[in-house]
């Protein structure tokens, strides 16, 4: 996949009532494979069957370029079969898409077709390779493409064991569902739902919230930091009692069991000046995808 979680291998925190403490090193989970979408509603899989794998000219006729052609760096491309003219996907935004990728000349690798389902994918964390980050920020709403993405903006000399070779170009045939919309929460924090249920009920007081989690930093190395599937079980934490960062209790009081949203928080209401040994700068914007599986 696409997602950096299965290129490199990261220091896990074990955790244990919310104080981290040892490292150890571990391969990292499958982003997607954790993702239950089933309950996104009503939106088609992309018809990639649509998009032709002749490529696409961006020659000038007439004295104009061809607008569904964009030629980045490094040989980063973009060919549209449908090109929205708004509502183009900014940093940090959260996107729903659909997309297989395949490594050039080659044979699909992964996509989303089996889960029937679009996949949640937020900017600006460091959860993409670099190129189809800059790919998607080239993009819109109802957009229906190609991303064809060097080596160098791939996975380079490492690939991926038995899926892409090393120094191997890759391409995605994406569509673009949805940009989601945030939930403006209070002191600067902001939930982007992805999965909901209809009765939603909200934990309180004391009430133990089991849930997974990913944990990413953002800034120039925005990435990844840490995560609850590496010990193999959730987390849990009691609520409004439990030493966690602020932004994060905020963002857990308003999601229900059986939902899954990213917590986006500001410096101050995470760890601030200090930051988080070498895991958090300080000063640094943190963000929180979390699966909540049940609140007792």
């Amino acid at each position: 996949m696409f997602i950096r979680l299965l290129s490199v291998t990261l220091l896990i925190l074990s955790i244990t009532s919310c104080n981290l403490e040892g490292v150890k090193k571990k391969t990292e989970p499958n982003f997607f494979e954790s993702i239950d979408t089933s309950k996104i509603e009503s939106i088609a899989p992309v018809e990639t069957s649509l998009i032709s794998n002749k490529t696409i000219t961006d020659t000038l006729e007439n004295g104009a370029k061809n607008e569904l052609v964009w030629n980045g760096k490094n040989g980063l491309r973009i060919e549209w079969l449908v090109k929205q003219k708004s509502n183009q996907i900014q940093k940090g935004n959260v996107v729903l898409v659909n997309y297989k990728a395949r490594v050039a000349r080659g044979e699909v690798y992964d996509s989303n077709v089996e889960l029937n389902k679009p996949v949640p994918l937020k900017t600006g964390i460091g959860q993409l390779i670099q190129g189809w980050e800059t790919g998607l920020l080239q993009m819109s709403a109802g957009d229906k493409g190609r991303i064809m993405i060097p080596s160098k903006l791939a996975y380079g000399e490492v690939g991926i064991l038995g899926r892409v070779p090393q120094n191997a170009d890759i391409i995605v045939d994406i569509e673009i569902v949805a940009i989601l919309e945030p939930i403006e929460l209070i002191n600067g924090v902001k939930l982007y739902k992805y999965e909901s249920v209809t009765e939603q009920v909200f934990p309180k007081k004391n009430q133990l919230i089991t849930f997974h989690y990913f944990a990413y930093r953002t800034g120039d190395k925005a990435r990844m930091y840490t995560n609850s599937y590496e010990k193999g079980e959730p987390f849990q934490v009691k609520f409004e009692n439990d030493n966690i960062v602020k932004g994060l209790h905020i963002g857990l009081a308003q999601i229900s069991a059986n939902e899954k949203a990213f917590i986006e928080i500001p410096s101050e209401m995470a760890y601030g000046k200090k930051g988080l040994l070498d895991l958090v700068p300080s000063n640094t914007d943190i963000v929180f995808d979390v699966r909540v599986e049940s609140i007792k």
